[in-house]
């Protein structure tokens, strides 16, 4: 078919298809940021605020544990830790004061930090400041004139037992007419491993057991696994709670189970740069495997069904914080990526081959690209290092194979912009949230309680993310369809009888105005192919569609469970070339429906083949190779030192990732015609 017949029948399908998602509109947000109630730099008022003038909706989080700083009060330059004596502690503001000792406005067992000058100051539980002093700052800018239709509530980054992090909200509370945060506060209290809190929440009665039924399907989970942790969650509880829970996997997975039993539908939990501290190894608490994302959604499909594969601190020298001496999983992002949704996985510890890694790999997957120093292997334990390819046989794939409705998400992680100031333009740490990165989400109207819509529109699927407004949350669509005018978008099924023809589109616009960036030199890695192009006005030059077949979803028998490649039948289906004249894009591709399968896209403004970033399917490569391309332009700023990297190296090189569409093939009725008797 030709490609203008087939958008043609495709937008007549999606016109007349009941339910389209044509009705409602892709709103931007994000959902893991950082303020002065961990290790940011700002405080929620200001952070809201700011986030709000980029993006449509914005959930604050912060890490687990406990802080010694008011999440009220800003730390552009990190110096209140100083000294004992600085209005922005805890201990000063409701507190006893430095050296006060035990106050009863800061509730929970004691605990204490000691600051630079050697004096001493309580600390505040988190889960105390997420109930009682987060969720006013966050309604007071969300009711700010101009925030009409932007939306903010409050959420956590837990610090997970086993594993380093997730982006979590439990946002029971956050619209009632007495907004209100205890729900999260409960979950942190319970289950953040750097709380060693046991007071059930300063008197409350909390407490952190599972239903009968619950502790059964974790049993059950881990039964033959003792390296995860006590198969018997709810035994483990001491007066309500286990504080006892280094390497604890099994505490993990009950965690977002209890979510899903105690708050369905409100409530999520988003494993956060998921690659960055490599693989797990038992009795520590870093990294996560395929299967631990598997035992999540094996038990809580509603809650995590995701993870956030594309970090934020996407203008740290290293992008996204990733590198091989962590080691992160697959040393370093593929354009901004994580391994785990941007490239192939090996299993911990050994190569594609199945053998345990040794220098030869390294030769191979990445000193064979030449870059500016060559990488030596990892000394620590050969199990913490998984080894990446470029390709698209990805973990995420893996488990999109598997039919399990699992979905790619980005961040900003913002805590500030690391050597310059917050109203400096350039950064070499983060950049605000919806600055950079976007998670553009599908609601079709906001109802009652606008956070419940939001994380619905996660759970959904619906979704997609754009690094540097590559592309436009205006107009952008991916759909799926027959001829007979049934449609299915990212996130959703669409049921075809088997050798039916599929009609797939993406559709974007390419904004061709000035993005974010603050650069309006050319492009240094699109020079290397001849291609002028200022950093301030990108182009979309390069698109995949990706399919894979879906097969059997596996258990902890089978040994698939543990593989985080994906099948060989995942492959790059159709890519499309473009100018970076156009305006309007439209991505076609038509197939027969065979077995059950999925389609997903990506699209950058890097052709494939450019080197050092690109190979020539359009895969990215590793980005310690940016430090090969040469930043001489006049205008290059002094802090990237004359090569690709930092700031300057994201607004180079970006993308956009949608998630799938599945297809699924209709199982044919069996009539049967009985001869009537005569």
């Amino acid at each position: 078919m030709k490609p203008n017949v087939m958008s043609a029948a495709l937008t007549a399908a999606l016109a007349g298809s009941a339910g389209s998602a044509m009705a409602g509109e892709y709103l931007s947000g994000d959902f893991h940021n950082h303020t002065t109630c961990s290790d940011g730099s700002t405080n929620v008022e200001v952070l809201t605020e700011k986030s709000l003038t980029y993006l449509d909706w914005f959930i604050h989080v912060g890490h687990s544990g406990s802080g010694e700083r008011d999440c009220r009060v800003s730390d552009f330059l990190y110096l209140n830790r100083d000294g004992a004596y600085n209005r922005g502690l805890w201990a000063n503001t409701v507190g006893a004061g430095p050296n006060g000792g035990d106050s009863f406005e800061i509730k929970g067992d004691y605990a204490e930090s000691t600051l630079r000058d050697g004096n001493t100051v309580e600390r505040m539980w988190r889960w105390q400041s997420l109930q009682e002093f987060n969720l006013p700052s966050i309604v007071t800018a969300r009711d700010l004139p101009g925030n009409e239709d932007k939306e903010a509530f409050l959420g956590l980054e837990w610090v997970v037992p086993g594993h380093e992090h997730s982006s979590n909200s439990i946002s029971t509370g956050a619209y009632a007419e007495e907004p209100n945060s205890d729900a999260v506060a409960q979950f942190e209290y319970c289950f953040a491993r750097n709380s060693d809190d046991t007071s059930q929440g300063g008197g409350q009665g909390w407490t952190c057991e599972l239903s009968e039924a619950g502790n059964e399907k974790i049993k059950e989970l881990f039964a033959g696994r003792p390296e995860e942790g006590v198969a018997d969650y709810n035994s483990t509880l001491v007066d309500g709670i286990n504080i006892d829970d280094v390497g604890e996997h099994v505490k993990s997975t009950a965690a977002v189970l209890w979510m899903q039993e105690n708050y369905p539908g409100e409530s999520f939990s988003v494993g956060a740069h998921v690659e960055r501290q490599g693989a797990f190894i038992e009795a520590d608490d870093e990294g996560y495997n395929v299967e631990h994302f598997r035992d999540w959604h094996s038990v809580a499909p509603e809650v995590a069904f995701g993870f956030e594969s594309e970090p934020g601190h996407q203008a740290v020298s290293d992008r996204g914080s990733y590198n091989a001496g962590r080691p992160t999983s697959g040393l370093y992002t593929y354009g901004g990526v994580g391994c785990y949704a941007g490239a192939e996985a090996t299993k911990p510890g050994l190569n594609f081959d199945g053998e345990p890694i040794t220098q030869a790999d390294y030769d191979k997957y990445y000193n064979s690209y030449f870059p500016a120093e060559p990488l030596e292997m990892y000394s620590g334990d050969i199990e913490k290092l998984t080894l990446c390819r470029p390709g698209v046989r990805t973990m995420w794939d893996a488990m999109l194979s598997e039919g399990r409705r699992f979905w790619y998400f980005a961040s900003s992680d913002w805590h500030s912009r690391g050597s310059f100031g917050p109203l400096d333009f350039e950064t070499d740490n983060d950049f605000w949230p919806g600055e950079y990165q976007e998670i553009f989400t599908y609601v079709e109207d906001y109802g009652d309680d606008p956070a419940v819509d939001i994380i619905d529109s996660l759970r959904s699927g619906n979704s997609y993310s754009v690094q540097g407004q590559l592309v436009s949350g205006h107009g952008f669509a991916f759909y799926a369809c027959t001829r007979k005018r049934k449609c299915a978008s990212m996130g959703e099924t669409l049921k075809v009888k088997e050798g039916e023809q599929v009609f797939v589109e993406l559709r974007a616009i390419d904004p061709k105005s000035p993005n974010n960036s603050p650069y309006k030199f050319n492009n240094p890695s699109l020079l290397q192919v001849g291609i002028e192009e200022p950093l301030n006005k990108p182009s979309l030059r390069h698109v995949d569609f990706i399919t894979g077949i879906v097969g059997e979803k596996f258990t902890p028998a089978d040994e698939g469970y543990f593989n985080p490649l994906a099948p060989a039948t995942t492959k790059i289906a159709k890519n499309f070339t473009y100018t970076g004249d156009e305006v309007r894009i439209s991505s076609t591709y038509v197939f027969r429906a065979t077995q059950d399968s999925y389609v997903r896209a990506r699209g950058t403004n890097i052709p494939a083949g450019t080197p050092n970033v690109r190979d020539m399917d359009g895969n990215p490569l590793p980005d310690f190779l940016n430090n090969n391309i040469a930043c001489d332009d006049p205008a290059c700023p002094a802090h990237i030192e004359g090569v690709l990297n930092k700031d300057v190296e994201a607004w180079a090189n970006l993308s956009f990732t949608t998630n799938p569409i599945f297809i699924e093939i209709e199982e044919e009725r069996k009539w049967t015609w009985n001869r009537p008797k005569d």
